[in-house]
């Protein structure tokens, strides 16, 4: 079969061009291959800078396998689809001067009582870097010294962050200056939000968003 879509980061594509390698699943939606994760998106929702879209379900004792220009889960294997490039093509202009990187702790006990991970704050904070200052090498710096200390997803998450390689749900609030989608992705979403202000993503108060009470808007578009 084939994939709906695919990240055409170099990232993902090196994994699936390159040589057969076996791999294991994490969970439903994540299969672990060596040090990288694999997200499996669900076709027409937000696809991710790791992911490929697709319609297969997934075991926990699924035997998985990358390279050669296919992805195969089971007995499917899964071609990818047209191209999705991860990386927004606009970003706000006015942007703010980047602050300091945000510190384990910072995110207060309401969002680590929900189990909500620092590296989605450091991730926000390093794609901002990237995207609104140009600062990659010291993006890739912070991430590759934070990655030590997350898990594998994590790790996963930052390089591409360091990379301006993000989310599509960040798309909508960098390019259509829209952050209803990211909030509305979860607690998850608010905190890469946060990440990206401390980067010196300029806000300001938008029209309230019916579900969640509030809604901020870029400033600058």
């Amino acid at each position: 079969m084939k994939a709906e879509s695919h990240s055409s980061s170099e990232l993902l594509t090196a994994l699936l061009t390159g040589g057969t390698r076996k791999g294991a699943v994490l969970d439903s939606s994540h299969l672990l291959f060596g040090d990288y994760v694999v997200a499996l998106t669900v076709p027409r929702h937000p696809r991710m800078p790791n992911g490929i879209a697709c319609s297969v379900r997934v075991g926990p004792a699924a035997r998985v396998a990358i390279g050669r220009g296919t992805l195969t889960i089971g007995r499917t294997d899964i071609a990818p689809g047209p191209e999705w490039d991860p990386c927004p093509r606009a970003v706000p202009s006015g942007c703010l001067p980047p602050g300091p990187e945000p510190l384990v702790g910072t995110l207060g006990p309401s969002f680590t009582a929900a189990g909500l991970g620092y590296d989605a704050l450091l991730a926000g904070y390093v794609a901002g870097l990237t995207l609104l200052h140009g600062q990659r090498r010291r993006a890739e710096q912070i991430a590759g010294r934070a990655a030590l200390d997350h898990g594998p997803l994590g790790a996963t998450i930052l390089r591409h962050a360091a990379r301006g390689e993000v989310p599509e749900v960040v798309h909508e609030l960098l390019v259509a200056g829209d952050s209803g989608p990211l909030i509305g992705s979860g607690p998850d979403g608010i905190v890469w939000l946060r990440g990206l202000v401390s980067a010196g993503l300029p806000l300001e108060p938008a029209r309230p968003a019916a579900a969640h009470g509030v809604a901020l808007a870029v400033r600058g578009r």
